[in-house]
């Protein structure tokens, strides 16, 4: 029963969250797919540089450095990009915020400790979600495109001189 919470809230409390503070969820999935690079191309340089200082941090501490890495862009970009949603854009805005839970869900669990990934990675839900990972992520990033080319305002210029007439 606890990893199916675990893996209810990993979903769950970012798309309630982007969705509740009326945050951009496209570029709030796009901010998910940052923080994985980030943590790609970063994340051992920032374990070296935690182990200098700490040099008795226990796995525990990596475990914890990985998945704020790979999460702070998302949450930074929730909280400064709240309120920006409003009308008809936030109702569709609900299918990229519930793609960046199911997209944090997929990159944190192989973050977690052996145990709890293994107890998380045994569930049904996992299995389900896995199994739709690349729709997951095909329906998130192309909504999240969407979203944001339809809301570029048109500016259309007036080559037209006022007031003269032929």
């Amino acid at each position: 029963m606890m990893p199916l919470i675990i893996l209810g809230l990993l979903i769950g409390l970012p798309a309630l969250g982007i969705f509740g503070l009326r945050s951009n969820a496209a570029v709030v999935f796009l901010a998910v797919c940052a923080g994985s690079i980030l943590l790609k191309y970063v994340g051992e340089d920032a374990t070296l540089v935690l182990s200098s200082f700490a040099p008795h941090a226990s796995f525990v501490l990596q475990e914890v450095l990985d998945i704020i890495l790979l999460l702070l862009p998302a949450v930074l970009t929730t909280i400064f990009l709240r309120k920006s949603m409003s009308g008809p854009k936030a109702v569709i805005n609900i299918i990229p915020a519930i793609a960046a839970g199911c997209l944090i869900a997929l990159s944190v669990v192989p973050l977690l400790s052996e145990i709890t990934r293994n107890n998380i990675m045994a569930t049904h839900l996992w299995s389900l979600l896995t199994q739709f990972q690349d729709f997951i992520v095909g329906v998130g990033i192309l909504t999240s495109l969407l979203l944001l080319w339809g809301s570029q305002k048109k500016h259309k210029s007036d080559h037209k001189k006022k007031g003269h007439k032929k």
